[in-house]
């Protein structure tokens, strides 16, 4: 979704559960609540927090208090604030189960389609330039022959670790991490995921954090087709586990790619 500098990822599966990716800032808050009552009127099946910074978690409150969850996935990695105790007071009151993510775990969303958590590392990278974003919990969505990475704000340590961790990084659709920012999406990491489509969620380029220049050089470098939400809008991929399509608010059906698995 296009929520200025954050991220908010909406996957729904082909049986119709929903997951919920973080939640942008407190004021996306409201606009993340109606495109996800636009989409179902259920209660979310899951929430998952990458990790607690403003920017992803500030908009949850709003869209638990409006559509409900049935359960929500917290982040390890401690980073205290008001926002982050009102969420969490919000979920006891509404008596939504809280588990915390752990790597491996593998989530059926029904249909064929499973998310499974790379992240966070093991044992939690300590005294990196940013402890918060380096432990963000990194995610493989896989339906069909399809693979979506998405990465939260994970950083260049965090990339090496998944990397060093023999993962199978390897996707059709990066979402990039970071926002884009210099301090990540380097050039070993996207030479082994092998996009062919890369997606930015970020603001304009008046906000800290716009995607820096040397990243999108990186990413044209490999080939991929890169999509930015401060450009395009709300970013729509669909699958049918075979062939990706991705529409944008500016260019509806603006691009197709086939799985190179």
């Amino acid at each position: 979704m296009d929520v200025g500098h954050g991220d908010a990822i909406l996957i729904t599966s082909p049986i119709g559960k929903t997951m919920l990716i973080d939640g942008g800032l407190a004021e996306a808050g409201d606009s993340v609540a109606a495109f996800v009552r636009s989409r179902t009127p259920a209660p979310l099946d899951l929430v998952l927090l990458t990790h607690r910074h403003a920017d992803h978690l500030g908009g949850l409150g709003r869209v638990i208090a409006h559509q409900g969850a049935r359960l929500f996935m917290d982040a390890v990695f401690p980073h205290p604030s008001p926002a982050y105790d009102a969420l969490i007071r919000l979920l006891a009151e509404r008596h939504i189960p809280v588990r915390e993510a752990e790597r491996g775990r593998v989530i059926d969303i029904g249909g064929g389609a499973r998310v499974v958590l790379l992240t966070p590392p093991t044992p939690l990278i300590t005294g990196s330039r940013s402890d918060a974003n380096a432990n963000s919990v990194v995610t493989r969505l896989e339906f069909g022959r399809v693979r979506v990475l998405l990465t939260g704000d994970a950083e260049a340590v965090t990339e090496s670790w998944l990397l060093d961790s023999k993962a199978d990084l390897r996707a059709d659709v990066l979402k990039v991490a970071h926002h884009g920012s210099r301090y990540s999406s380097t050039a070993r990491f996207l030479s082994a995921v092998r996009p062919s489509v890369a997606i930015v969620s970020g603001g304009p380029p008046t906000q800290v954090g716009h995607i820096h220049r040397d990243t999108i050089a990186r990413i044209e470098s490999i080939g991929a087709r890169l999509y930015r939400t401060d450009l395009d809008g709300t970013i729509t991929v669909r699958t049918d586990g075979r062939t990706v399509t991705v529409d944008t608010d500016k260019a509806p059906g603006s691009h197709g790619v086939q799985a190179r698995r």
